[in-house]
């Protein structure tokens, strides 16, 4: 499995990929823009799906996730929760935010695959969210 912690922004995404163990994989920004999203997520699955692994991606609420959740559906992401931030930091970072996003899934992994209820957390119903959507 890999934990996916994506820090959405209105022209870039910053990600950090995380394994089993909990070891950063990729940390990257990608662009918004639609053929460089798709282009990251069929990679991503494009590559994992050689290993049959599957993937559980964090997003932070913001106004415009739609659009992502759904290619996250597209793109076979098995869940993703949602997380409110609690404060304003003074000192933000994409970088430090997608990899805190990605460790707290790691960190709660068992307990979210498990379906109980993790602190901050907030989980989507991908097919529920896109027929409301759609």
């Amino acid at each position: 499995m890999l934990y996916l912690g994506i820090d959405q922004h209105a022209r870039q995404l910053t990600i950090s990929l995380r394994d089993d163990s909990g070891d950063v994989l990729q940390a990257r920004q990608v662009s918004t823009r639609p053929e460089k999203v798709q282009a990251f997520f069929a990679k991503l699955t494009r590559d994992r799906a050689q290993d049959g692994e599957a993937f559980i991606a964090v997003v932070e609420v913001c106004g415009f996730n739609d659009w992502l959740i759904r290619l996250l559906r597209d793109y076979r992401c098995q869940q993703v929760p949602l997380i409110q931030p609690e404060e304003r930091k003074k000192r933000k970072t994409d970088r430090r935010d997608a990899a805190a996003l990605s460790e707290l899934l790691w960190v709660n992994r068992d307990r979210f695959l498990a379906g109980k209820p993790v602190r901050g957390l907030r989980q989507v119903d991908i097919a529920w969210r896109c027929r409301l959507v759609d």
